[in-house]
Formats: structure tokens, sequence, C-alpha cells
């Protein structure tokens, strides 16, 4: 079976050119840069650049005859030992490397979010599964309640709502329409027409993020990240504060 050496010789480590003006010069012998650049199809100053950096790999060498410089691939020995050489530099590389990783993991820029989707009636159940198994302290929610009721069956609602236990889940509920079976333990405010319009649903709880898109086809996106949920925890209390502020000098 024949050996496809170009190939080999980039699998090994050389770049395409490099190949190319190594097998040019294993097959011309002792030349001319000229007659190199020719057969590698490459131009003089890029075949001198390509035989200067084989010449630093210790794969070609140069000697002059008269006036005229000549320049020759060293034999398959050579090159056989350069790789050798480099594997063993690698492996050396790989093991000093599998020896920092609890150091270089320090560096990484923090946990990874987790970004799960889902769409269609199972949607909403595996939100509230997901929330359910979690058992969070609170729950956090931006709802628009009329689109909720509009765009939902009311008894797959209170289908899924079965999986969950409020009662260890202190909640705040931001939101826009009409309250439907207010729980007496949770906490509301209604949105003023001001803060802009949405259509759906956008839980809090413990480092997880919900949205609920209703619009279309209803889709689910879960994103399980501590320092996201800092964030978005944040601004729903900002905007918890200035709802019920907004609230009271209404009432008032």
């Amino acid at each position: 079976m024949s050996v496809d050496f170009t190939k080999l010789l980039n699998d090994l480590g050389l770049s395409p050119t490099e190949t190319r003006v190594y097998m040019a010069s294993l097959k011309l012998g002792p030349t001319s840069v000229q007659e190199i650049a020719k057969v590698a199809k490459l131009s003089r100053t890029a075949a001198y650049d390509v035989i200067a950096q084989l010449q630093e790999r210790g794969l070609m060498s140069t000697f002059e005859r008269g006036k005229k410089k000549f320049f020759s691939a060293e034999e398959p020995e050579r090159a056989v030992a350069y790789f050798k050489g480099r594997m063993h530099e690698l492996e050396e590389k790989i093991e000093t490397f599998t020896r920092s990783l609890g150091e270089i993991k320090m560096l990484s820029g923090g946990e990874r979010p987790t970004v799960r989707f889902f769409e269609g009636r199972e949607a909403l159940f595996a939100l509230f599964s997901d929330f359910g198994s979690l058992h969070p302290k609170e729950l956090f929610e931006l709802s628009n309640v009329d689109v909720v009721y509009t765009k939902l069956d009311p008894k797959l609602l209170m289908e899924a709502r079965k999986v969950l236990d409020h009662s260890n889940t202190k909640i705040k509920m931001l939101h826009r329409g009409e309250l439907r079976n207010p729980r007496s333990d949770a906490e509301y405010c209604r949105l003023l027409p001001e803060f802009g319009n949405f259509e759906g649903d956008f839980w809090i709880y413990e480092n997880h993020i919900a949205f609920v898109q209703f619009i279309g086809k209803m889709m689910v996106v879960i994103i399980e990240s501590q320092p996201f949920a800092d964030m978005a925890k944040v601004l729903f209390k900002a905007a918890w504060s200035l709802c019920s502020a907004q609230s009271f000098r209404k009432q008032s």
C-alpha cells in the first residue's frame, strides 16, 4: 500500500508549505532556491522563508559551492528523530498541563450557565417540576395574568400546579392583569401601564431563571446560573420597590 507522504508529514506537524518545500528538496537533491520554489510552486521569497523554518527544525541544510548557494533536505532519518523529539516535548507539556488542571480551573470566569428549552404542553410541566424539585425559599415572578389564562387551558394550569408545594416558599409577584385565585400567603404588586407591556412569565427561584413565552407555540427556557440569578433578583427587587412606591402614591 502506497503512503501519502504529504499527508503524513502534515499530520506529524509540518505545515503544507513546509511539506511541499521539504518533499521538493528531497526529490531534487542539493539545488538552488529557484528550483525548489519552482517545484514547490512558491515564490522565491516564500521559499526562502520556508527553508529558514525547516533549517530551524534541522530538516534542511545549506552549503556554498563556488559562489552559488545550495539547499538540501536532510535525510528522512533526521526527520524521524525530529518528530520523536517533538513528541517527547509534547508529552512533557501534557504532563505539566495535567498537573496544573486545578490551578487552570481557578482561572475560569465562574460557572458556566446551563440552558434548557421546552416546547408545547410539556413545557409547563417541566417548569413546575423543576421548581418543585428545588423546594425554593423564595419565588420572584413577573406575570401577565390575563395572557396566562387566555393562552392556557385552566385545567392544564391547575394540573401542572399540583406538583408545587408553596408551604415553605415566600412568593412575590409583579403582575399585569386581574389576579385569579390569589394566594393568601403571597405578595402582589400590580404593574402600572407606564412600565410597558409583555406577554409571558418570568420566574426567579434559587439559582434558576425561567422565561415563559406564550406568543405562538409555548416555550419555556430555564437558565441555571448563580451569577445570572443574583443579577435578576437585584433587578426584580428594584422593580418591586418602584412598583410598591408608585402603587402607594396612587392610593394616597
